[in-house]
């Protein structure tokens, strides 16, 4: 019998339906090895095996994926369904670099988690 995951990941679509989440992933990593690398983590968050340097809470329902490949760091921001379901959405991803850029994806993916909640 095959073990059920804790909670199940979506990716953040416009409310066209447009997979923005899925297209920054493959625009930044492409089907290299960091790709699979990051699935592992995703698997890990899934079926609540984190580890410790996996994920940050930054507040306000948000959190970081944490994803390093040799020298570069890669963020996934996600938060958890509304009401405690099991659901896990993927809501921006981006290679880490200045500060700046990290804040304006951090309220990108407040944005698309605020436009989601009410979608829902």
């Amino acid at each position: 019998m095959q073990e059920k995951p804790d909670a199940v990941w979506h990716f953040y679509r416009t409310p066209n339906g447009r997979p923005v989440v899925s297209e920054e992933i493959r625009d930044v990593l492409g089907e290299g090895p960091p790709k699979k690398e990051l699935g592992a983590l995703l698997g890990r968050i899934q079926y609540n095996r984190a580890l410790p340097r996996d994920t940050g809470y930054l507040g306000h329902g948000l959190y970081e994926a944490r994803l390093t490949h040799r020298s570069n760091e890669y963020r996934l921001y996600f938060a958890h369904g509304p009401q405690g379901e099991h659901v896990l959405l993927g809501l921006a991803f981006h290679m880490k670099g200045s500060r700046g850029a990290q804040d304006r994806v951090v309220n990108t993916s407040r944005d698309r988690l605020a436009e989601w909640l009410e979608r829902i």
